[in-house]
């Protein structure tokens, strides 16, 4: 019982210990967070002090004026204390005060948008997330491509129901709203593969509508976003280009560039990515078992399920699909955050 008690910890602390990696708004990456952990330390700074003031207090209190043996009736009544009662109303004030400021600081650092920044389109949908670079000419779903040292503004909204961008390392929480536009701003300082989520309860596979922020030096966007936008889908494989024109592409674009009407996510740079629908790795058996059968990646997904193809059809399928990316760059290879 011991050992199975201690693998059981030792389990739960990998879990907490991959989560941590991956949320890890204490290790800012951005001006951003660096600002608003700025302002969490003076916050827990006080809610400490406040705390050990008040328990000690009323451990020294319940200490002193504790009944003693032999002691009968009620201890002395003590009334007031007029100069006491003004430093406790004193103190709360100052550091309110205090804190007021901080805040002010910080939304008025947040908030100033640079006027060279990038702009990016963020459409939540369920349950997945569209990126379109409309200064670019390209676009891509579930993974936000982005360069080191740049300011980027994000244009975030929904297409369903109300979700909410977070990309914990680089930058706080944005609803994303059905008819209405909220901005979000920031930097991204180092190259990487950055974990974002959903942070607003949006239906059964809310806990799975993630995606990655993948941040490139600047020279390496510049080159993807070049070729990003004179992109032509590749060919991998004949009939599997055949296999999705039949089957795929009423839903799915692989351009890379914004279709008249989105129903499912773009798939123009789809071998380039680092995740299946933000969820799983991008690998070959993962890719085979989300056409065969989506619900059991992303239970609510409304993509439907292609049990019927036949083993060649599949393959000539994947073989296509993986070929669709830019070539010269691995994703893969970035760091994770």
């Amino acid at each position: 019982m011991r050992r199975v008690v201690a693998a059981l910890i030792s389990l739960l602390g990998l879990a907490l210990a991959q989560e941590s990696h991956r949320v890890a708004i204490t290790h800012p990456f951005s001006p951003f967070n660096r600002e608003t952990n700025f302002l969490l330390i003076w916050v827990l700074v006080f809610s400490v002090l406040v705390f050990g003031v008040v328990a000690g207090s009323l451990a020294y209190i319940t200490w002193k004026f504790r009944a003693r043996p032999g002691q009968g009736g009620e201890p002395p009544q003590v009334h007031g204390n007029d100069r006491l009662e003004v430093v406790w109303t004193v103190i709360p004030i100052v550091i309110v005060m205090i804190l007021f400021g901080l805040t002010a600081r910080s939304i008025i650092q947040v908030n100033q948008i640079p006027a060279n920044a990038l702009k990016v389109e963020v459409v939540g949908h369920q349950f997945w997330w569209d990126f379109n670079y409309p200064e670019l000419g390209f676009r891509n779903s579930n993974e936000l491509i982005l360069p080191a040292g740049v300011p980027v503004l994000l244009e975030i909204t929904a297409q369903d129901v109300i979700h909410s961008f977070w990309a914990p390392s680089l930058a706080g929480k944005r609803d994303a709203i059905p008819g209405q536009k909220t901005l979000l701003h920031f930097t991204a300082e180092k190259p990487g593969n950055y974990y974002g989520f959903c942070a607003e309860l949006c239906g059964p596979s809310h806990a799975r509508m993630l995606f990655r922020v993948i941040v490139l030096p600047k020279e390496e966007f510049d080159r993807f976003a070049q070729q990003a936008k004179a992109y032509t889908p590749p060919v991998a494989d004949a009939q599997g280009q055949q296999v999705f024109q039949q089957n795929c592409a009423a839903c799915h674009s692989v351009q890379g560039k914004m279709p008249p009407a989105v129903i499912g996510p773009e798939l123009g740079f789809l071998g380039n990515r680092t995740s299946l629908g933000g969820v799983e790795p991008f690998t070959t058996p993962n890719l085979e078992a989300w056409i065969r059968d989506p619900q059991s990646v992303k239970p609510g997904a409304k993509m439907p399920g292609f049990p019927q193809l036949s083993p060649g059809d599949l393959q000539a399928l994947l073989h296509y699909l993986e070929g669709l990316k830019v070539q010269g760059f691995d994703f893969k290879a970035l760091t994770k955050y």
